[in-house]
């Protein structure tokens, strides 16, 4: 079987604030082969890391941040949330991290664009997009990335306009992807899919945060697409039943525990 690519969920974000320079210096001490991080635009066309569209929940201000200036964003405090430790740590800029991920050559990236036409706009959705885009090229990271993104009008944006150029990550089913897109072609434009089990409870659709059955997995892989993981909560079970299902890509808020458990049941061998 083939191996599984662990990647450190927003930086090593189960000890530390996620999205911020010290969460993604804390993962690159471990043995992980990816980074997954969140991109949004500031209100002057600034790209930032952050993964809400509101700053409420992981920072001492509120708003959106389509309504603030990268200055504004900049003010904010996203370490004190999690502990008083990190109180000081500031939103990164996007070309922060991309200065220093010039020193981890070996490191992939998971890029989610977190901008969609629903919340900006198709104008504002699709320059925030663009300008990610020409960063990671100016930047010679194109061979390493993946553009990850829940609107499937995105996806087919981004493929139509780069021409191919980008390994697109999707999810799995495909309703879980937002705003209009042909559904019969998503997935030839896909590179890899996150699948995710939903179950309604009460009238609301919960995620069950265990693995889908295998005819699911079937289903992603035989239309040539690679099939990827995330649980809040990481097991032995699941990433087991993952891994036989054919996983290949493990995205995990604690990489230190993810990745014993992976290397437990042989799907990756840790570094000594």
């Amino acid at each position: 079987m083939n191996k599984v690519k662990l990647a450190a969920h927003r930086g090593y974000s189960a000890a530390y604030p996620e999205n911020t320079i010290l969460a993604f210096k804390k993962a690159l001490t471990l043995d992980i082969d990816m980074l997954e991080i969140d991109l949004h635009m500031t209100k002057d066309g600034e790209i930032i890391m952050m993964h809400d569209h509101a700053v409420d929940r992981t920072s001492d201000g509120t708003g959106l941040v389509k309504d603030k200036t990268l200055k504004e964003m900049r003010a904010l405090d996203v370490g004190r949330w999690k502990g008083e430790q990190f109180a000081g740590e500031r939103v990164p800029l996007f070309t922060e991290f991309l200065d220093m991920m010039r020193d981890y050559k070996d490191i992939e990236v998971n890029v989610e664009l977190k901008d969609y036409i629903y919340t900006r706009g198709e104008k504002e959705a699709y320059e925030s997009c663009d300008r990610s885009l020409a960063l990671l090229d100016e930047y010679k990271m194109n061979d390493r990335i993946y553009i990850n993104s829940w609107s499937g009008a995105m996806l087919e944006y981004i493929a139509k306009k780069y021409d191919g150029k980008y390994r697109l990550h999707g999810y799995y089913p495909k309703n879980l992807m937002r705003e209009t897109y042909d559904e019969k072609t998503i997935y030839d434009k896909l590179f890899c899919a996150c699948l995710f089990e939903y179950e309604n409870v009460n009238g609301k659709s919960v995620n069950t945060d265990r693995p889908m059955a295998k005819e699911h997995f079937d289903n992603v892989l035989n239309a040539g697409v690679e099939a990827w993981v995330y649980y809040k909560e990481e097991t032995l079970e699941k990433m087991k039943a993952a891994y036989e299902r054919g996983a290949t890509g493990v995205t995990s808020n604690d990489p230190v525990l993810s990745g014993r458990l992976l290397d437990e049941i042989g799907a990756r061998k840790l570094k000594k």
